[in-house]
């Protein structure tokens, strides 16, 4: 791999060789990993990224697809419902999933050009 990018909770980053050793926490997004000409792109919902003093680099997320394997259309349905259940929220509980759902098809129809 020659480069990856990663979209941390503090902002998009890249990591290539040489880089410093580095945590930082994942928000939804897209994960860019470079290898010559090619890149291959991931819709990942959280986790976090570890850069290691040898510039090996580790992602540990909750959730990785494909970005090409992600539906439009489901997407938007999804978001939708969020939508309504945060309406519709009984309680505190109810109101976080709801949000976190919205937070993360949003990312998600975001990536796909919604």
């Amino acid at each position: 791999v020659d480069m990856v990018l990663v979209p941390g909770k503090d902002g998009d980053f890249g990591i290539l060789p040489g880089h410093v050793p580095t945590v930082s926490q994942l928000r939804p997004g897209v994960i860019s990993v470079t290898t010559g000409s090619e890149t291959s792109k991931y819709f990942v919902s959280s986790g976090f990224a570890f850069v290691h003093a040898n510039s090996q680099a580790e992602v540990c997320a909750v959730e990785a697809v494909p970005l090409d394997q992600l539906d439009g259309e489901a997407v938007k349905a999804s978001l939708n419902e969020y939508n309504t259940a945060l309406v519709n929220a009984k309680d505190d509980y109810e109101k976080a999933a709801a949000q976190i759902g919205i937070e993360v098809t949003s990312a998600m129809s975001s990536a796909l050009g919604n």
